[in-house]
């Protein structure tokens, strides 16, 4: 009996050795927050006004840059905020999901585009925050990603007012330009934003949140617009072809300025 009781006392002492160790193993594993370095440390593209210090190194590997998510930086705000919107929107995304049906309803094709959009334009600028220190180059082209999330939630969030929110005698008026106008609108803001940052980089850009109501002007919108929903969700899908083209050509861009500026 007492061999049997040493033993499982034994065994016990350790695990807590071994979780003794887990701190440790995670500060290893952890890029230290004394990593940062001051803004004369990194290129003039990286530097933030009145921000002087945090910033990471740059030609670190992508563990390190991954890593840094759970490490103070001057980016750790920015990149938390947008990732817990994005995992808040998901999970509210999954509770719409089960009270409205996206699959059979062509009518929930719009708010199932700006519910989609908002996720990715959340997670994509917590991507841009959060890997862009890595090169000049890879600053530049997160930040394309980036607006190509915020084009695609500005052309959704038009799209939602004018289904659900739009008032017939405005309905009339607008009919023949308003998505149109919504979708070059979208790719103008991506492109001028990629533009910006190509040529100036210290620009950036900002989206508002919209509120819709989907239930209680049903009659209304599903008179108006009928069975044009498909087209308006399909639309989106061409602002997100044309953003990530635009973005592409001008990462292609930035990558044959580095080149030059290397020779």
């Amino acid at each position: 009996m007492a061999t049997i009781v040493s033993e499982k006392l034994g065994h016990l002492f350790l695990n807590v050795q071994h979780f003794r160790k887990v701190p440790r193993l995670l500060e290893g594993a952890l890029p230290s927050s004394s990593c940062t370095v001051g803004a004369s440390d990194v290129p003039q593209v990286f530097q933030k006004p009145y921000i002087h210090a945090g910033y990471r190194p740059l030609h670190r590997t992508w563990k390190y840059y991954f890593l840094s998510l759970f490490q103070r930086h001057n980016e750790a705000i920015n990149v938390w905020t947008h990732l817990v919107a994005a995992l808040v929107l998901v999970v509210r995304f999954w509770r719409l999901s089960q009270a409205v049906d996206f699959h059979g309803d062509p009518h929930t094709q719009p708010l199932f585009v700006v519910a989609v959009s908002s996720i990715i334009y959340s997670t994509f600028s917590a991507l841009a925050h959060l890997l862009q220190a890595k090169s000049e180059f890879w600053h530049c082209a997160f930040f394309f990603l980036d607006y190509v999330g915020v084009a695609t939630y500005q052309y959704s969030s038009a799209l939602v007012h004018y289904y659900y929110a739009i008032e017939p005698e405005w309905h009339e008026r607008i009919v023949g330009f308003y998505i149109p106008g919504a979708v070059l609108l979208a790719w103008l803001s991506c492109a001028g934003s990629c533009y910006a940052k190509y040529r100036c980089p210290h620009l950036s850009s900002a989206v508002e949140a919209v509120l819709l109501d989907y239930e209680t002007r049903r009659p209304v919108y599903s008179r108006l617009h009928g069975s044009l929903a498909s087209l308006f969700s399909a639309l989106c899908l061409l602002v997100l072809a044309c953003c990530s083209l635009t973005a592409l050509y001008m990462t292609a861009q930035v990558k044959h300025k580095l080149r030059q500026k290397q020779e």
